[in-house]
């Protein structure tokens, strides 16, 4: 065992600690692995970089808060793997960041606070009323140099694991797992600000075998991502695969789940037993984020199972997404999805390639009125069920009840170019009227 005060830790909240850790760290690598421990004590830190066989211990009581000075991180150029984001104001610092190393651990019940209020702006009130970012957006408080990216970011790593932490006021991605191999990741307590942009609980994106479950996510962006952006990697492969979800409760002002983003791969996913508190969508599979990466991924093989959502606009968004979208969404389960809603469930492709084979089983939702009241009713959904340019889709015991809904809803179904549609006698598709 290493303990950071033995090799000059102050836990003071004032003391810059950064050298101490990381020779705490370096010396229980080389000396052929264990734990490094961090006490009791409020521990202020810049970027510590993770080594091969290290387990970072945090106790009851202690707390590492990254320091509010951008010299104290690493640069944008300190590995060939990082990322930045002009667009989105962060730039390729992290607090913790392991790169290509392997059997590496950081466990509780201790804190990691990334002390985001030390580089987001002020609040600031929503541009135009919508279901997302519903209290607002906050970005980098200095546009030159912008804010701290992901937290804690593992790229081209294997045998990692995260157990039983409280995460806090993340500046970006608060966990980020890039072209990572077996991946486990439990017991995990996310605490971001409801307005901070891009302040995703936990990122997968690229990794092969990964168990997450047991977690209880509030963030200001994406709850829970699955990626396949590979252009900064080593592994050009870009596959997303071999991912298991389970028992997580998740509050977000975006997406509880974003899966998409990139050029590559997600398939063989499973989600299960999962409680949204709040989202402005449940569920989004979306093969073209942005015209960066018009191709987009290919999404295929995901199973979703007993979800239970309140507070949400849009319970599942299947979507091409840009137009210039050629990937394949495909063989997508949905069984068990019970909540309240004030959106509407949306299937769309494009000229080029049209989701297929979806089959949504045992699902009930109920339609309340918006909390926010959008801009004019245009602004609205109008159909519960609105379907687009898409193939085989099969209805099962899928029920829906209206509850004082108001004139802006039109119907319970909208088809326009779709073929093999399939609505089983036993689903309850009442108009809301």
């Amino acid at each position: 065992m290493f303990v950071i005060t033995d090799f000059g830790a102050l836990g003071d909240g004032q003391t810059l600690n950064t050298v101490a850790i990381q020779k705490a760290v370096d010396t229980c690598s080389q000396s052929g692995g264990g734990r490094v421990l961090v006490p009791a004590g409020l521990f202020i830190t810049g970027s510590i970089w993770l080594r091969d066989n290290v387990e970072l211990h945090l106790c009851n009581g202690a707390i590492l808060r990254g320091s509010s000075n951008l010299d104290d991180y690493n640069r944008d150029d300190a590995f060939p793997q990082n990322m930045r984001s002009e667009q989105e104001q962060w730039n390729g610092s992290h607090l913790l960041l392991g790169v290509e190393v392997s059997n590496v651990s950081i466990t509780g019940p201790g804190c990691i606070d990334g002390n985001c209020e030390a580089f987001f702006e002020a609040p600031v009130k929503p541009r135009k009323p919508s279901f997302s970012w519903s209290h607002g957006m906050r970005k980098a408080k200095d546009k030159e140099r912008l804010r701290p990216g992901q937290m804690i970011m593992f790229s081209e790593c294997r045998d990692i694991r995260m157990s039983d932490l409280d995460l806090r006021n993340s500046c970006c991605w608060t966990c980020l797992f890039h072209g990572c191999q077996d991946v486990f990741v439990s017991g995990l307590k996310i605490r971001n600000p409801i307005d901070g942009g891009n302040t995703d609980g936990i990122d997968i994106d690229c990794c092969r075998r990964v168990i997450v479950r047991d977690c209880n996510i509030r963030t200001g962006d994406d709850g829970i991502t699955l990626r396949g952006s590979f252009r900064t990697l080593k592994d050009k492969s870009g596959i997303c695969e071999n991912v298991t979800i389970s028992n997580c409760v998740i509050d977000s002002s975006v997406c509880a789940f974003r899966i998409g983003v990139g050029e590559g791969y997600i398939r063989n996913v499973a989600i299960s037993n999962i409680v949204i508190e709040r989202a402005g969508t449940g569920f989004l599979l979306q093969s073209a984020y942005s015209p960066n990466a018009p191709r987009g991924v290919d999404i295929s093989e995901i199973a979703i199972s007993n979800i239970q959502a309140q507070n949400l606009a849009y319970p599942l968004r299947i979507i091409s997404g840009y137009p210039t979208a050629t990937a394949k969404i495909s063989h997508i389960r949905v069984n068990g999805f019970y909540g309240r809603c004030h959106g509407n469930c949306v299937f769309q492709g494009n000229d080029q390639t049209r989701p297929r084979d979806i089959r949504l089983s045992n699902c009930d939702f109920s339609i309340v009125p918006a909390p926010i009241v959008l801009e004019s009713a245009e602004d609205y959904p109008q159909y519960f069920l609105q379907m687009d340019r898409v193939d085989a889709i099969t209805l099962d015991n899928f029920n829906i009840q209206w509850r004082e809904q108001d004139a802006t809803w039109k119907g319970a179904i909208h088809k326009a170019d779709v073929s093999d549609i399939n609505v089983n006698s036993n689903c309850h598709l009442n108009e809301p009227w």
